[in-house]
């Protein structure tokens, strides 16, 4: 069947898995999936075995044909805690997908952003919602209990679309 899967590294990322169809197949949080909580708010540590694992039975029961993760950099005015955790998380994501052999690509905010939404009116992670919830409408925004839609999984989902077009395009040359 084949997957594209889409990474927003971040704690409160996700995953996303389309199939080459553009229907959605998984969603993990990395919050409630991927995280030990260890103390509130910013004291969460990685769960770098469960992130091996749950890419390791994607790949087993599915077969995943490309990654596609959002690129991670330091910005003006993060503390050096929070940078070094965001780096942790992107590069734990990287080495996961090389050790599994597992083709990946690494996109800037921007670029999935310019091309992906394109034509959806709005302004921030509102625009990746709204692009959920129109093209993916089988994707559950607001899992268990949450009210908001979680903008982890629409960014996650809209990096899955965007690494969807990559292999599309490839496997029709």
């Amino acid at each position: 069947m084949g997957l594209v899967v889409g990474i927003d590294p971040g704690k409160d990322g996700a995953l996303c898995a389309i199939d080459l169809k553009g229907n959605v197949r998984n969603v993990m949080l990395t919050k409630k999936e991927f995280t030990i909580p260890i103390g509130k708010g910013s004291r969460r540590e990685y769960d770098a075995l469960a992130m091996g694992n749950c890419l390791t039975e994607w790949h087993a029961l599915y077969g995943i044909d490309l990654i596609t993760i959002e690129k991670q950099q330091a910005m003006p005015g993060q503390g050096v805690t929070s940078m070094f955790s965001i780096g942790m998380g992107y590069g734990l994501w990287i080495g996961a997908a090389a050790t599994l052999r597992i083709p990946f690509q690494i996109v800037h905010p921007k670029t999935w952003q310019r091309a992906v939404l394109r034509d959806v009116p709005g302004v921030g992670k509102g625009r990746a919602i709204l692009f959920c919830k129109q093209r993916l409408p089988d994707l559950d925004l607001t899992p268990g209990r949450k009210r908001k839609p979680h903008d982890g999984i629409a960014d996650s989902a809209c990096l899955a679309m965007w690494g969807l077009r990559t292999v599309v395009g490839r496997s029709a040359t």
